[in-house]
């Protein structure tokens, strides 16, 4: 994906995703040096008898108690289980003083820990107050900000830098839902798909990390290309 003139990323996006870099990275080798992934760590004090697939995780979602972010994972039954999915996480902003939260977007992970597709869904589906994509976009990522110990720090660290990462999907992804909510007579959001049981899903994409990644070290590269340095 290219930051082409209509596309180009607002600076706050630019800091915030500069910066996930270093600590998304950080974070994925701490756990490889482990032989970890996000999963287990998530997973670590959670018995493996009773576990209650589909259900939230942890039951109660993990909030920060500051910017009141949210997330939660729910894993399929194992017998479903596949390379492609393994389950997903929901992550959540709440309004500024409300106690509403509107749904970001979900990260489904295969079963090796990976990130391998991001959706949004129906507000159904969730229970979500919806919230238009400018005004999600307007708060992200920082709105985004998970800083708790439990049920893992590091998880939640991983979720933060990776919504700073995301972010031009995460918009092309929200825009894309607004349109499946626009009736052809323009209103939004559609009472008619929020209602529709069938309708699941609103968009999604695939999700490629690496090479993710590898287009934010192009446009740090870019930007040091252009600094201009006094004479010594």
């Amino acid at each position: 994906m290219s930051d082409a003139p209509s596309h180009r990323l607002p600076e706050d996006w630019l800091d915030a995703g500069l910066a996930a870099i270093d600590e998304w990275g950080s974070i994925q080798a701490a756990l490889a040096a482990d032989n970890q992934t996000v999963l287990t760590e998530l997973f670590r004090d959670h018995p493996e008898d009773g576990f209650d697939y589909w259900a939230h995780f942890p039951p109660d979602d993990a909030r920060d108690p500051v910017s009141g972010a949210r997330f939660y994972y729910h894993a399929h039954e194992p017998a479903e289980w596949t390379l492609a999915e393994h389950g997903h996480f929901h992550l959540f902003i709440a309004d500024d003083d409300e106690p509403d939260f509107a749904h970001v977007v979900a990260v489904s992970m295969d079963n090796q820990g990976r990130a391998r597709r991001l959706f949004t869904t129906n507000a159904w589906v969730t229970g979500e107050t919806v919230r238009s994509a400018t005004e999600l976009l307007a708060r992200l990522p920082n709105a985004f900000e998970i800083n708790r110990s439990r049920p893992s720090w590091l998880v939640g660290r991983w979720l933060t830098a990776l919504v700073a990462l995301l972010m031009p999907q995460i918009r092309e992804l929200l825009e894309a839902r607004d349109r499946a909510l626009t009736t052809d007579a323009g209103e939004w959001p559609d009472p008619e798909v929020l209602a529709d049981r069938d309708r699941h899903v609103l968009s999604e994409c695939p999700l490629d990390m690496g090479a993710i990644r590898a287009e934010w070290s192009r446009r740090l590269e870019a930007m040091q290309s252009q600094l201009v340095f006094p004479p010594g």
